[in-house]
């Protein structure tokens, strides 16, 4: 087996304690590592095929809840594909064969989050580690600050924005009509 534990490299935000006192460092828009196997040589048997979405969805393959759980993720557009790396070698008289890949993903808990991560960690430099080790973390406070927000294209997050304000707006449009259509035709009778 030459996997590496989910989340091992993963930044704790939890901020403070009951008491106030400072848990340590402060992430800003933390993410967390997430992954899914790929392909195997069993054909997906054993689980690969678990990062192509639709088979996920359709349950076609054996797949985990935290698999599944990716692939709605990776729909909401909440993560950052890292790579992809051989999560299981079988060991033959020849060498080491890979029988098993893996996908690493940052996910986010906001579009927004994954959107900052992606263009604020290419204006600093900040690495996404490897496939098989990444670094998910969010922000420090004092990188936070050297961020050029106008610099980034936000037009993703916007587009999301508008379009849930336009069908809450349109929703309510529609209910008003309705009510005083039905108010109208009740005066009448």
């Amino acid at each position: 087996n030459d996997d590496t534990p989910v989340g091992i490299n993963d930044k704790n935000n939890n901020g403070w304690d009951s008491s106030g006192q400072c848990l340590g460092q402060i992430y800003i828009f933390n993410g967390k590592d997430n992954r899914c196997r790929s392909d195997d040589v069993a054909g997906g048997l054993t689980g690969g095929g678990c990062c192509d979405k639709d088979k996920v969805f359709l349950g076609l393959i054996p797949c985990k809840e935290e698999e599944k759980l990716l692939a709605k993720k990776r729909e909401n557009g909440l993560c950052h594909y890292v790579g992809e790396y051989c999560s299981k070698k079988l060991n033959l008289l020849v060498g080491d064969v890979c029988i098993q890949h893996k996908k690493t993903y940052c996910c986010f808990n906001s579009k927004l989050a994954r959107i900052i991560n992606e263009q604020g960690r290419e204006q600093l430099g900040i690495s996404w580690g490897s496939a098989k080790s990444p670094d998910c973390r969010g922000f420090k406070p004092d990188e936070f600050a050297k961020l050029d927000f106008s610099k980034m294209d936000l037009s993703e997050f916007y587009s999301q924005i508008s379009n849930s304000i336009s069908n809450s707006v349109m929703q309510n449009i529609n209910n008003y009509i309705k009510e005083n259509i039905e108010r109208q035709l009740n005066s009448l009778k």
